[in-house]
């Protein structure tokens, strides 16, 4: 059981933490958060209150706010020291043992990482307690997405996790980044904030839904408008090109007049008649391949002036 003194002359009080007294305070934080007791990383007043409430009854020791904040305090820059060491690592191999308590790996996995941070050798045999549930209390939890997951829920898995009583394999900068670890600092915990009022709440957020909905509306009509004006060029430019066809006669080449008798179906002896005519003619090419396909060689032999049979 921890030992505290309160000092003369109003000097700060101070307490003895056991890891005992910290698994009560870690879950007493839990428990305020799943609430709704902690706003913008910062526990309400209520929440302090209860918390000191709690403790008292369960430890029987005479807690105050400025102990539970002290050790805050002091549980964030534990916090802040494992971070700081494991961020940025690629490497992989390492595991937390949740019955030891200790971070663990292979000695080469270890030696690559001390050989670039001298310091983390000290954690071979430094307790990490309550990990998952101080990765729960000094990061923040995605607005969106894959992972966003509520507290409530996420708390449910680990302690599902922790029932199993395995150790838990994690790659340390893959996991950081998948559960979006940031540090808590721009935040004073010192000051103590008051819930706004619920009813405040929903109706800012309705606000927010609605404007999201006006914003996805605009989008879509706008992206809607974009389709048919690109439509509308590209048909003018189609029938800008009719118009040029019809203002600039095309002179068809002998290579091309060819080319488009070859699937009439003319027999070889009527091929050099039909070209030399088309050649000759360039008006009479351009109206016989502006046809339809199946009535060129009807339309060929009317302007010949010959019958099916002749040509």
């Amino acid at each position: 059981m921890g030992k505290h003194k309160h000092e003369a002359n109003g000097k700060k009080e101070q307490l003895k933490w056991t890891e005992n007294m910290d698994n009560f305070f870690i879950q007493a934080m839990i428990v305020q958060q799943e609430n709704g007791n902690r706003v913008n990383g910062n526990f309400t007043t209520h929440a302090y209150n209860n918390m000191v409430a709690e403790l008292r009854t369960k430890l029987q020791m005479d807690f105050t706010k400025n102990h539970l904040k002290n050790r805050l305090k002091t549980l964030k820059e534990h916090f802040s020291q494992w971070y700081d060491m494991f961020h940025g690592t690629s490497l992989n191999g390492f595991t937390w043992n949740s019955s030891t308590q200790l971070i663990e790996a292979e000695e080469e996995v270890w030696d690559k990482l001390i050989e670039s941070k001298p310091d983390a050798a000290a954690w071979k045999t430094k307790k990490v307690s309550n990990f998952n549930k101080m990765l729960e209390l000094f990061s923040k939890d995605r607005a969106t997405g894959a992972h966003a997951v509520t507290a409530k829920e996420r708390n449910a898995q680990l302690q599902k996790n922790d029932n199993i009583n395995v150790d838990t394999n994690l790659d340390m900068e893959d996991f950081l980044a998948a559960n979006d670890v940031t540090l808590e600092s721009q935040y004073n915990i010192d000051d103590d904030i008051q819930l706004v009022d619920c009813t405040e709440q929903s109706s800012s957020e309705k606000k927010i839904k609605n404007r999201k909905r006006k914003l996805g509306q605009e989008a879509e009509d706008f992206t809607s408008k974009l389709l048919k004006s690109v439509d509308d060029v590209a048909l003018a430019i189609r029938e800008g090109n009719k118009i040029l066809e019809r203002v600039y006669h095309r002179e068809y080449t002998g290579d091309e007049i060819y080319k488009e008798l070859e699937p009439m179906g003319l027999e070889p002896h009527e091929m050099p008649m039909a070209f030399n005519y088309l050649v000759e003619n360039q008006a009479k090419a351009r109206s016989l391949f502006s046809c339809p396909v199946h009535i060129r060689l009807s339309i060929l032999k009317c302007m010949m002036g010959l019958s099916y049979k002749a040509i």
